[in-house]
This record gives C-alpha cells, structure tokens and sequence, in this order.
C-alpha cells in the first residue's frame, strides 16, 4: 500500500478576504427588524391565603397550608435551614383536561426577599394532566430566612400564558 501523493496546483490563487471598515458606523435597527417580544403580562387573581382563587380558566387553586419548617439536606447540592413548606391543590372545574407538567408557585416575602425552591424535605410538584371534575396536589419547599410568622405572598402558575393565582398572608 503506497500513500496518495500530494497533487500540485498550477497557478496562483485569486481569492482575496474583504477588507473590513473598522471607522465604519454600526447599522442602525430597523422597526422591521426582527426582535424578540414581550411575553404578554398574564392576568393575576389576588386573595388571601386562607382563599380558593378561582381562575377564568375554570381550574380553582387552595393552599392547604404555608407552614414554616427547618429542613435537612439529604442529597448533594441540598441545603439544610428555615423553610416554608407550601402544599397547592387545584381542581378543574372546567370542560377540559389541564396540563399541571409546567406548573410553576413561587414564594416571596413581604420585604422582597426570595423564597428559594429546593428538593429538601417533602417537596412534590404538581404534575399530569387534570380531567374535568378531579383535583390534584403538590407539595413544594422553599428556603427563606426566619420563616416563622412571615408575611409572604405565593403565586401559582399553573401553565404558561394561563392566570396567576397569588395568595398573600403569613407563614404558619
């Protein structure tokens, strides 16, 4: 077995790179460019904690209860401190099946300060896909600094571009 010679090319090479105009101004953007949009605002039902919220979509959403808890960290990447453990019903009262896979709740505090989700303790998303008449939980854990007594405030998003329920009140 002999290896391919290399073949030699007659003549010179006629390809030059375009200069570029480093003084040159950057293009200014068009009103037709394309850009990305907002994401429309999604519409917000307000109410206590204590409250069942119901949503235009039919799907009405509980807290069974915001309770201030301490939590251990059980696997790597878990943190061990003050919590709030939030446990969300939702039960369609509407015609069609709801799709919970994407459900998002969140926790803040009155002050701004961020409840931060974790996988420590008894935290269990809701998930599936809720037919008409049925109700579904989940459970969902939050780190926050001195959790006891706190006034926070949880919103449940239970699908993208779908209403927000968000419940204001005080930790158990």
């Amino acid at each position: 077995m002999t290896a391919a010679e290399p073949v030699a090319v007659e003549g010179e090479a006629t390809a030059q790179p375009t200069p570029i105009d480093t003084d040159a101004p950057a293009p200014e953007p068009s009103a037709d460019a394309d850009a990305p949009t907002k994401a429309p605002a999604a519409d917000v039902e307000d109410g206590a904690i204590d409250d069942s919220i119901a949503l235009s979509t039919g799907l009405v959403i509980d807290l069974d209860s915001v309770t201030s808890t301490t939590v251990d960290a059980e696997t790597p990447g878990e943190v061990s401190g003050s919590a709030v453990i939030v446990r969300v019903t939702a039960r369609n009262d509407s015609r069609e099946a709801a799709d919970l896979d994407s459900a998002v709740v969140t926790l803040t505090a009155a002050d701004g300060e961020y409840g931060v989700g974790t996988t420590a303790g008894p935290d269990k998303p809701l998930s599936g896909e809720l037919e008409p008449g049925r109700s579904a939980s989940g459970t969902y854990v939050f780190m926050l600094e001195r959790a006891a007594d706190r006034s926070v405030v949880v919103s449940v998003n239970y699908s993208a571009g779908q209403p927000v329920a968000e419940f204001s009140g005080k930790t158990d």
